[in-house]
């Protein structure tokens, strides 16, 4: 198909963007081959006038969970779950399903790539698939099938494989590199729901040798690997034994630091998650109040260590960890909002680290993240200007991705998790 969008307020997705206005955005199959100001339709386009709306990069989400809605459930149940899909064909049928909903969920949001950092029973891995021969149209899927954690670590039971031995690790991974994972995913630390005692988020709970041993044969085979770290002393082992990107992240000292820039490692700020935990009641979110003061703790080390990385010249992503509790498949623009009101950017740069900045760290800055000829034409349509309020973000009225044109994305939303968050705003 050929679409030639115009009268369009364009944000191209660069550091520090403006608006372009009146231009002419042209599409053919699935690139961007022109952009002009007042440029003419040629023959054969489908003219789409956007009366001035706001046209901009699809928004890319660095860190998600894919079964979830975000409708709080407990540990116990979810573990209980994913041992009955990897036994039943019929339930990873169904879980299947589940996914590809919330996949969707993501599109009408403008979300036109994901990475899925660990999933149950490699439904990420077949539903990335099914997009790409196109049983249906999706945004991009990264995808890291099951991740590789310790005995009783982060996601045992869960999205993680428990190893014990450095041949353990080596395993799983090779497992996943044969199912066709994008990339690998290590839990170095645990989190808020297994922390056992008030502040102690991120105890660390791998060891170096069976974290270096991930990292040396991940890239051994071309992966890059993303670690689950939520403390200083696990940031400090994970990049020690290679990883490329920090999860959610923790402060840093000088040898931390150094140790991003030595390894061009990046970290993904994943602020909403532990907001809703600490700031909602626990009734709401199913968690203790152990729970609740270790995501206050997680959340600070989140911030801070965005902050540092800023100050630093270390790229940093954003994601949302959807699937946890209150944080749902359209919950991008909190993260885009509460990183700029709580890490003191701009909304030019929060909306290029949600595009172009995030497209680098994910290997994908040739293909996506801004608006240039010969770009992947990954589009959303705004109402608003998200240069003055990023909350316009939530009212996408139009996508675009990989060419394929959603005139009328719609969501459905989880109205009780939008009316309490909305009171964190």
């Amino acid at each position: 198909m050929k679409y030639a969008f115009t009268h369009a307020n364009v944000l191209d997705g660069s550091r520090d963007m403006e608006v372009q206005p009146c231009m002419t955005v042209l599409v053919e199959n699935d690139k961007i081959v022109s952009l002009k100001e007042r440029g003419s339709v040629p023959e054969g386009f489908e003219e789409i006038d956007l009366h001035d709306k706001y046209l901009l990069p699809g928004l890319i989400n660095a860190h998600v969970h894919l079964p979830g809605t975000g409708k709080p459930t407990n540990a116990s149940e979810a573990s209980d779950l994913a041992a009955k899909v990897d036994k039943s064909k019929l339930m990873q049928k169904v879980l299947s399903s589940v996914v590809k909903k919330n996949i969707l969920t993501s599109l009408n949001a403008g979300i036109t790539t994901i990475r899925s950092v660990g999933e149950v029973s490699y439904r990420d891995l077949a539903n990335r698939d099914m997009i790409n021969i196109g049983k249906y149209v999706g945004p991009r899927l990264l995808a890291c099938g099951y991740g590789v954690t310790v005995p009783g670590g982060h996601t045992d039971g869960l999205m993680g494989i428990p190893c014990r031995t450095p041949e353990e690790c080596i395993k799983v991974i090779g497992d996943n590199a044969a199912k066709g994972a994008d990339w690998i995913k290590i839990f170095v630390t645990g989190g808020v729901f297994d922390a056992a005692v008030k502040g102690e988020p991120g105890v660390v709970r791998m060891s170096y040798e069976l974290a270096r041993a991930s990292c040396d044969e991940a890239h051994r085979l071309g992966f890059k690997v993303a670690s689950h770290t939520e403390s200083t002393e696990g940031v400090r082992l994970a990049l020690k034994a290679g990883v490329d990107t920090i999860e959610h992240g923790a402060r840093m000292d000088e040898e931390i630091i150094s140790l991003y820039k030595e390894n061009g490692s990046a970290v993904i700020c994943t602020i909403i998650p532990a907001l809703a935990i600490a700031r909602l009641p626990g009734e709401m979110t199913k968690m203790t109040e152990v729970n609740q003061y270790n995501a206050e703790v997680v959340m600070e080390n989140i911030i801070e260590s965005a902050k540092q990385a800023l100050a630093n010249d270390i790229p940093v992503g954003l994601g949302t960890d959807a699937s946890c509790p209150y944080i749902t498949h359209y919950a991008l623009w909190r993260e885009v909002y509460y990183f700029a009101k709580l890490c003191g950017v701009s909304n030019a740069f929060a909306l290029h680290t949600v595009t172009l900045g995030n497209a680098e760290i994910l290997g994908l800055s040739d293909i996506t993240g801004s608006i240039e000829d010969g770009k992947c034409a990954d589009l959303i349509v705004l109402e608003e200007n998200p240069l003055k309020d990023l909350s316009s973000l939530k009212d996408v009225t139009m996508v675009m991705a990989r060419g394929h044109l959603l005139r009328e994305p719609k969501i459905k939303r989880i109205e009780y998790i939008d009316q309490e968050l909305d009171k964190l705003l």
